[in-house]
């Protein structure tokens, strides 16, 4: 296993990947290079040694490896996972090559777009909107950390053969001077067809949240672009932990749900419609592994963490906020009181 460094070829600076421009940049001296055409001149052929006494670096379960720095000999401690960080004495930005080549190289990579400054300026303008939260939550809180991280994910495509029943119904009502009369029709349909997806994704990190990760989605796969380490440069970056193998139902139960709910809105012109039988198999699926951009946030207040994160492309904010029913109360009973009082004065002069 070896070690990619990112330093500047003008001034030994470290480089990261600067998400305003798309182009390697210098920290120092403000050279800036293309990603593609970026060499590095300081490799550290270091094989990762485990690490004896885990507990003095890292309180988790996962394995833990050294490595020497190739810039200043410095250790670097990483995860199994963790892909991309940096030299702790010199900060250099490196990324263990081994995590991302062979069968861990990933097909695509969505560069992110959005810096730490983007991230906490949505941030703060998140928790501003939100007014049913404690006032001092915003004045207390702090931002404990926030880390930019490239996510693995597997994207499927997959082709789901559909065959589906419905029960509809159409109702007409009238009247004569005895009685009122209601008739009801009675109708069975069929559906039948595929419906091809491409690229639905499902995040391979044991360390993310699934929930959090499906609420940043959508993101735009027309920004990927075919891998490159460069783009890890300054950022966090993990290697997938989850197999396609493990991770392909979640795709497949998105696919069959919306290839339910698209077969049925074909059906029209009924007051009611009701499945009887519904038939799904998926025809074939590939899938690709891409790495995503995403930043997380944590803060604390209170003795308690919240953990935030932000789609690193589109900007697109995620996180739970604490309650206050004081706030709540303070909102509402106005509203609810005002609303009480227009309804009794339009039926005061209505009736």
């Amino acid at each position: 296993m070896s070690l990619q460094e990112y330093e500047c070829p003008a001034c030994g600076g470290a480089m990261e990947f600067n998400p305003t421009t798309q182009k390697l940049k210098c920290l120092y001296c403000d050279s800036e290079f293309d990603v593609k055409d970026y060499v590095a001149n300081h490799n550290s052929n270091s094989a990762g040694t485990a690490a004896e006494n885990t507990s003095a670096y890292s309180e988790g379960s996962e394995p833990l490896f050294i490595y020497t720095c190739g810039s200043c000999g410095g250790e670097i401690i990483t995860t199994d996972s963790l892909g991309s960080t940096k030299c702790p004495f010199c900060s250099n930005n490196v990324v263990v090559k081994e995590k991302f080549t062979g069968e861990f190289k990933p097909d695509y990579v969505i560069p992110f777009s959005k810096t730490k400054e983007d991230a906490i300026e949505t941030y703060k303008s998140y928790v501003k909107a939100r007014k049913l939260i404690p006032p001092v939550f915003a004045e207390q809180n702090h931002i404990d950390e926030i880390k930019g991280i490239y996510v693995p994910f597997w994207l499927y495509d997959a082709t789901e053969h559909f065959n589906g029943e419905y029960e509809a119904t159409r109702h007409r009502t009238w009247s004569d001077s005895t009685y009122h009369y209601r008739e009801t029709k009675y109708y069975n349909l069929t559906r039948e067809g595929t419906e091809s997806f491409k690229y639905v994704p499902v995040d391979a990190s044991k360390e993310m949240p699934d929930d959090l990760m499906d609420s940043l989605e959508p993101f735009d796969r027309n920004a990927m672009v075919p891998f490159n380490m460069g783009y890890l440069a300054g950022f966090l970056a993990n290697k997938y932990n989850v197999s396609s193998e493990e991770s392909i139902s979640r795709a497949l139960s998105r696919m069959e749900l919306t290839t339910s709910a698209d077969f049925q809105q074909t059906i029209s012109g009924y007051d009611s419609i009701s499945p009887l039988h519904v038939d799904l198999h998926t025809v074939k699926a590939t899938n690709k592994y891409a790495l995503y951009p995403v930043y997380i946030l944590n803060t604390t207040w209170r003795g308690k963490n919240y953990l935030f994160a932000m789609n690193g492309q589109s900007g697109k904010f995620v996180g739970n906020l604490p309650f206050s029913l004081k706030q709540a109360l303070k909102y509402y009973i106005p509203f609810a009181l005002g609303f009480s009082l227009l309804a009794y004065i339009v039926l005061y002069f209505v009736l």
